[in-house]
């Protein structure tokens, strides 16, 4: 879906003074967090939380998704 610049600047336009500094980190903060849609990555934070979550596995403190299909019979 895409959104025409004049109607973002529309909106910026009739925000006033304080929300305009709240859209403005807004912004900022989505520009960084911006991924193009071809360029699919895991992050540092996400290898680890995946280690962590297999470490979990091994050790018993999770169930599989397949295991808890098995269970309520999905």
């Amino acid at each position: 879906m895409s959104v025409p610049n004049d109607e973002i600047e529309q909106i910026l336009d009739h925000l006033n003074d304080k929300n305009k500094v709240v859209a403005k980190s807004f912004l900022s903060w989505l520009l960084e967090k911006q991924i193009d849609e071809d360029d699919d990555y895991l992050t540092a934070e996400d290898i680890q939380a995946i280690e962590e979550a297999q470490l979990d596995f091994q050790s018993g403190n999770t169930k599989s998704l397949e295991d808890l299909r098995r269970e309520v019979d999905i």
